[in-house]
């Protein structure tokens, strides 16, 4: 009888012990996007929401790891003081595998697409704006720089050869300032690349058509996998206003 009450107290103690393993639970898969761009980049990941991500900044999304794999959609453009688009949207679309803690995207542009500044030091406002004129992907934006000496964001644009840029004088719509790649600028024909274009014309002085030059390079963490994805310019999303 003693050795019974023993054996199934031991019995009870091992069930007991059993009963109260801690089961190790791996943390969330760490999904992490930089904007590398000029503006901000709206992204969503299929069945976790939508976050906006600054220009130089990172958002992270945390993924299921039974999942095995995450879609994403992001899209952004240059937009005026009212919100209005101007230039081309920028769209991504992707699907990325889960493996290890953590993957790093950088969403970018190629050479076939420019972020364009403007900076009016003249004598005129100019308006409007026109991008790549006479070309097939024309751009018209209905926006106005003023000659206030500010710098102005636009939006992107595609890249030529030849891409020609003109903004009429506000006052006397007959005359223009303009700019040709290859003669007033020169792309560096990089990945994020930005132009400044800087008009100082004032009355009675010939006309001065400077420019600046901005690219924003990937520079990966090395203790970390990454991947960069080049942004597409979305399908009759250029601005003719």
């Amino acid at each position: 009888m003693r050795y019974s009450l023993l054996f199934a107290l031991c019995l009870l103690a091992a069930l007991t012990l059993a009963s109260c393993q801690i089961s190790m639970v791996e943390p969330p898969f760490s999904a992490r996007f930089q904007n590398m761009l000029y503006t901000d980049i709206h992204i969503s990941v299929d069945g976790y929401g939508s976050r906006v991500i600054a220009p130089g900044e990172t958002v992270t999304f945390s993924i299921n790891r039974a999942d095995g794999s995450y879609r994403y959609q992001a899209y952004t453009y240059g937009k005026d003081a009212s919100g209005r688009q101007i230039g081309l949207t920028v769209d991504w679309n992707r699907s990325c595998n889960i493996s290890g803690n953590s993957y790093t995207v950088y969403l970018i542009t190629l050479e076939d697409l420019f972020f364009l500044k403007m900076r009016n030091a003249g004598y005129h406002d100019l308006h409007p704006l026109y991008v790549n004129l006479g070309m097939s992907d024309q751009t018209t934006d209905d926006i106005t720089i003023p000659g206030n000496n500010v710098l102005y964001n636009t939006g992107y644009y595609f890249a030529h050869g030849s891409t020609r840029i003109q903004a009429t004088w506000q006052d006397k719509p007959t005359d223009y300032t303009y700019w040709v790649q290859g003669q007033h600028f020169y792309f560096p024909w990089s990945q994020n690349q930005s132009i400044t274009l800087i008009n100082d014309f004032k009355k009675g002085a010939e006309p001065q058509q400077n420019y600046e030059v901005q690219t924003n390079p990937v520079k990966p963490r090395s203790d970390e996998p990454f991947g960069i994805d080049a942004g597409v310019a979305r399908s009759g999303s250029a601005t003719n206003n």
